[in-house]
């Protein structure tokens, strides 16, 4: 076990920092609260092992995050300094949020296991630890409370894991991709992941109706309601469904109380939203005061209308062949390599995108290899998968 430092103040983070500067690669990991324990997605602990030492840089009790963590972003940033994480998309897209900051020159051990083609599925830091070096680390923390302070022994030794064995894991998957010819694989995919951004979801009540089966004329209430939800948990620091449950949620629309009292009676809510100005809010969502606002049509780039659907007749046809094409040779890259490779290089989603877009514009270089290579092997046109569908 390294050593492990845990750092609480901006001359520390500093003086660090500047430590780290002169190291080649660093192994990183973030612990952060995504709506569990407080509103919105918070950051509780950064992670960072340099070969020898682990650091646990606490942003809690700092003044200012977002100022005092600057050496550490400016790490992150600099392309000089290889950065090792364990599925790093949630990691990356959170730094984006909260700070606008942007990692550069990563390597992704997930990506890299699932590159081997050995799973279809993502691997845990834990499991791919137990598999590739045998030893079995403690996930007792995983779902601990990240942002109460003090922090335990057991939360801050599972922190020091999640970076420790990233070096290790790198290179052992490393070694196994350059054997079976796929580094270059591996450096598209961690390349691409530079580009990662968040984009707020201006909508994000209608994942949720979906999974509830909201009906069209349901949307209005269904809408308001969370967002009055969402004003409050935002109010009181507190997660969404301790204001109310989703559950609840779908319940009360479609059995909506009709009266202030009503509301005061109903089971399930935060006693702050049967106090004013929240019970007069939640009144004038009963049926006799509701005014429904329909949801807005949006912009015609961002309808959900499947591209396939918008054809008929010998457009259609030609899609239909198309798709066929690469059905065939999704099942000739299954035969020549494996099925876990072949919906690497053709998964649902990039067969419906090629269809539309066109193999030059969806796939990587590496993708675009294996479907050329295995097209001309087999007798089959790419070109005629290349361009975009006309």
């Amino acid at each position: 076990m390294a050593n492990i430092q845990y750092l609480t103040t901006p001359a520390a983070i500093e003086h660090v920092a500047g430590i780290l500067g002169s190291k080649p690669r660093l192994g990183v990991d973030l612990e952060f609260d995504d709506m569990r324990h407080r509103y919105g997605r918070n950051l509780a602990l950064i992670q960072i092992f340099d070969g020898t030492e682990v650091y646990l840089l606490d942003p809690i009790p700092l003044t200012n995050p977002a100022h005092e963590l600057e050496p550490i972003w400016a790490l992150l940033r600099n392309p000089a300094i290889e950065k090792v994480f364990h599925s790093c998309k949630s990691d990356i897209l959170l730094l984006d949020e909260l700070f606008g900051v942007h990692v550069r020159t990563i390597t992704d051990t997930s990506v890299q296991y699932t590159l081997l083609g050995e799973s279809d599925n993502n691997i845990s830091l834990g499991r791919l630890i137990q598999s590739e070096l045998g030893i079995e680390v403690d996930k007792g923390e995983q779902k601990s409370n990240w942002l109460k302070r003090p922090l335990t022994e057991a939360q801050k030794l599972y922190a020091a894991n999640d970076v420790l064995y990233l070096f290790e894991l790198a290179d052992r998957l490393s070694e196994k991709l350059a054997a079976l010819g796929r580094t270059q694989w591996a450096n598209e995919e961690n390349a691409a992941l530079e580009d990662v951004r968040y984009t707020r979801d201006e909508r994000p009540y209608l994942r949720i109706a979906g999974k509830y089966r909201i009906q069209p004329n349901e949307l209005p209430l269904f809408r308001d309601l969370y967002l009055l939800r969402d004003q409050l948990a935002k109010e009181l620091d507190r997660p969404p469904y301790m204001v109310f449950a989703n559950d609840r949620l779908s319940e009360l629309v479609r059995d909506t109380p009709r009266s202030a009292n009503d509301w005061k009676a109903a089971r399930g809510l935060h006693p702050e939203l049967k106090r004013m100005p929240y019970l007069d809010q939640l009144a004038a969502l009963s049926p006799d005061n509701f005014v429904a606002v329909p949801e807005p049509t949006p912009p015609a780039e961002q309808r959900r209308f499947p591209f396939r659907r918008r054809l008929n007749g010998d457009k259609a046809a030609r899609a239909d062949a198309r798709e066929q094409l690469l059905l065939t040779l999704k099942t000739h890259i299954t035969n020549d390599i494996n099925g876990y490779v072949a919906n690497l290089v053709l998964s649902n989603r990039l067969v419906a995108d090629i269809i539309e877009l066109g193999a030059e514009q969806v796939l990587r270089p590496w993708q675009k290899t294996i479907l050329r290579e295995t097209a001309e092997r087999h007798n089959l046109d790419y070109g005629s998968l290349a361009d975009p569908f006309v």
